[in-house]
């Protein structure tokens, strides 16, 4: 089996795994940076209110919608951050939606080097709530992330090396339900393999508009023609690592 550098993991949570965790506690400060689309509490001194809007508005033009304006929390504190999510110790930022709206929490893992990639990633989980209302599926969230926040391409000499799912639309849904980091890693490489495979075969752009109104699941087969999803990833896969 090959070796795949460690590398950060960016999540959101769903409204069912809101039922299983206590509530996030957000940053004890009352000083923030505020933009059209966010309200950022206890940002560093690196962070600067244009830096941010760069990614808002690329991440916004890329799924032609304005964001609904959420608030973003910095934690200076691993075992803060940590015991906030309870999702272990392999997370880097978490977003979380609900009935009553979106929250984007950024852990101590965020630096000045990383983090138009981390926030970018977040504010696309904070439109397919807002925007999308499910019918982006689970499989594909964290990977058409990833793919829209311009985060290193797969290696996909490493991915076809790993054991590929029979059925990635149920092998793929829980990237952190797992105690593997390593896991955790291929899922996540998984499905962003997937968001560049759709965004290959088919206008990834005119995808996302008719998933507006039915759930991408559909589409995929009529508009991508693709008639049987997990023989034609492992196809991608294997032409790409040859």
């Amino acid at each position: 089996m090959g070796h795949q550098p460690l590398a950060p993991i960016y999540c959101a949570l769903s409204l069912a795994l809101m039922f299983l965790l206590p509530p996030l506690k957000a940053a004890a400060t009352p000083e923030r940076l505020e933009t059209n689309a966010a309200y950022i509490y206890n940002a560093p001194n690196w962070l600067k209110r244009n830096r941010a809007e760069k990614s808002i508005r690329r991440i916004q033009r890329d799924l032609e919608w304005s964001i609904r304006r959420v608030p973003v929390y910095f934690y200076k504190d691993v075992d803060a951050f940590t015991k906030a999510h309870s999702l272990g110790p392999f997370v880097t930022a978490v977003t979380v939606s609900n009935s009553k709206g979106s929250t984007i929490h950024l852990g101590p893992k965020v630096t000045n080097d990383n983090f138009d990639q981390v926030f970018s990633h977040e504010l696309v989980h904070v439109i397919v709530y807002q925007k999308y209302k499910g019918a982006i599926p689970k499989w594909l969230e964290e990977g058409l992330a990833n793919h829209l926040a311009k985060k290193k391409k797969v290696d996909y000499k490493w991915l076809a090396q790993q054991k590929l799912p029979d059925d990635v639309t149920t092998a793929l849904v829980h990237p952190l339900n797992t105690n593997s980091y390593n896991d955790a890693v291929f899922k996540y490489k998984a499905s962003q393999a997937l968001a560049e495979m759709l965004s290959k075969k088919c206008d990834l752009t005119n995808l996302l508009r008719l998933s507006v109104e039915r759930k991408m699941q559909n589409y995929i087969v009529t508009y991508c023609e693709i008639k049987d999803l997990n023989a034609t990833f492992k196809e991608w896969v294997k032409k790409k690592a040859g």
